[in-house]
C-alpha cells in the first residue's frame, strides 16, 4: 500500500510560518495596546509657574495663556511624526512640514487636515499643580468630516 500525504513538508512549513507570524503580530498588537492603556493613567504634574505660551515635555507640551493651561499632544495628525516649536505659537511638523496654531492645535498649513489632540489637564489646588493625563478629551479637537479653516495646501 502506498503511504497517503495529508500535508506535504512545504505545506506544514508554510503553515507553522504563517502561524508564527500570527502569534507575534497579535502579541505585538496586544503589547502596544497595554502601553497606551498604562500610559494614559500616568499623571504628569506641573508647578503653578509655567511659563507663558508653549513648553515642550516629551509626548504633549503645555499652552499657557494668563491663568488658563491647555495640554495637546504633540503627534502630528498627518504621519504621527513629533511637532516642535517653529516660532511665536506656532508649531511645526519636521516631516512633512504641517503647521499647527499652539493655543489650539488647529491645523495652519497641510498635509494635516486634523487638529492636534487636546489632552486631560487640570489644576489640583490641594497641591497647587496643572495635571496632565495622555487621555484625549472626549469631543475636543476630534475631526469631524469637514474641512478646518484656516489651511493651506
Amino acid at each position: 500500500m502506498d503511504k497517503q500525504t495529508l500535508l506535504s513538508r512545504n505545506s506544514f512549513l508554510k503553515l507553522i510560518t504563517g502561524l508564527g507570524t500570527g502569534l507575534f503580530l497579535w502579541t505585538w498588537y496586544r503589547l502596544g495596546e497595554s502601553q497606551e492603556l498604562q500610559e494614559s493613567q500616568v499623571e504628569f504634574r506641573h508647578s503653578v509657574d509655567i511659563p507663558l505660551g508653549v513648553n515642550h515635555f516629551g509626548k504633549y507640551y503645555l499652552y499657557r495663556k494668563g491663568d488658563t493651561v491647555l495640554a495637546f499632544s504633540t503627534t502630528c495628525t498627518h504621519a504621527g511624526c513629533r511637532i516642535g516649536k517653529a516660532g511665536n505659537d506656532i508649531l511645526r511638523c519636521g516631516c512633512h512640514g504641517s503647521r499647527f496654531e499652539a493655543a489650539t492645535g488647529k491645523p495652519m498649513q497641510g498635509p494635516a487636515l486634523h487638529p492636534l489632540q487636546q489632552l486631560d489637564c487640570r489644576f489640583d489646588s490641594n497641591n497647587n499643580q496643572w495635571v496632565v493625563k495622555l487621555q484625549v478629551l472626549k469631543g475636543k479637537n476630534r475631526y469631524d468630516g469637514k474641512e478646518h479653516e484656516g489651511v493651506k495646501f
